[in-house]
């Protein structure tokens, strides 16, 4: 959760968080260490103006700020596709969890299984789908003001989650920055992003995009918890299904 007059990255609360925080300073150790180098050729050259007054060549000099660059590119570039192919190559997710974004709210569809043990093994279980929106919390008394929702989105912890994220106006983007999720939700394009997150809690994000007048009250309010709570959820969930379905049912 963002603090006020906090100028680093959130608590990491997933794996591909931390390696993108890792990834961060590991570039900002080399830039450090160039900003320094460069500062120190422009002193030496203000100090020492008439050294190299009358130098028309140097062939020496040419090749050796065509080849250092050329190895810093390699140890920028290198763990930053290590961090990509980490954070895109993942086979098997769990489960799916698609992300409609609107202006200026969000709807989540849940796939709920037939077995609520969450042990899913066997790939052709049976579910359906809970669908329900979130919208921004007009009640800030007991909540963050601007990151509390009206519905939460529940997903289980140490399990690897498929967000599927698309939208039915303009651009949003949907971002937790806890969890290092953040991509675009494009009207006709469905986008993927997995997360697996290491530990239980409450992780909020908003809209990252600019969407319109009430771009800065779409909030996402995130739940992570253990299975036997993930499993409470779900239940629930197959309650409201009964619910409306005996309610349609009766009209």
């Amino acid at each position: 959760m963002p603090t006020w007059f906090s100028f680093g990255f959130q608590d990491s609360s997933s794996i591909s968080m931390g390696e993108l925080v890792f990834l961060h300073d590991h570039i900002m150790v080399i830039m450090l260490m160039i900003i320094f180098l460069i500062f120190y050729i422009m002193f030496y050259l203000v100090l020492n103006s008439s050294y190299y007054k009358f130098l028309s060549e140097g062939t020496f000099i040419e090749t050796v700020w065509s080849i250092i660059p050329a190895f810093l590119l390699f140890f920028l570039v290198m763990p930053s596709m290590q961090v990509l192919y980490f954070m895109e190559d993942i086979k098997n997710p769990s489960f799916s969890i698609k992300v409609v974004a609107h202006q200026w709210y969000w709807t989540y569809i849940c796939p709920l299984f037939n077995n609520l043990s969450f042990k899913l093994s066997n790939s052709d279980s049976l579910f359906s789908l809970y669908e329900y929106d979130s919208m921004l919390d007009e009640d800030f008394s007991m909540s963050p003001r601007l990151l509390s929702s009206s519905s939460d989105l529940y997903i289980p912890v140490n399990t690897v989650t498929r967000f599927l994220i698309t939208s039915t106006d303009v651009i949003h983007s949907f971002a937790i920055p806890s969890l290092g999720l953040k991509v675009d939700a494009v009207p006709g394009r469905i986008n993927q992003l997995f997360s697996n997150p290491s530990r239980v809690g409450s992780f909020f994000g908003q809209c990252s995009e600019i969407c319109g007048s009430n771009h800065s009250f779409m909030p996402i309010s995130l739940k992570v918890c253990g299975n036997e709570d993930f499993n409470k959820v779900s239940s629930s969930y197959f309650l409201d299904i009964l619910e409306e379905s005996n309610l349609t049912m009766n009209i």
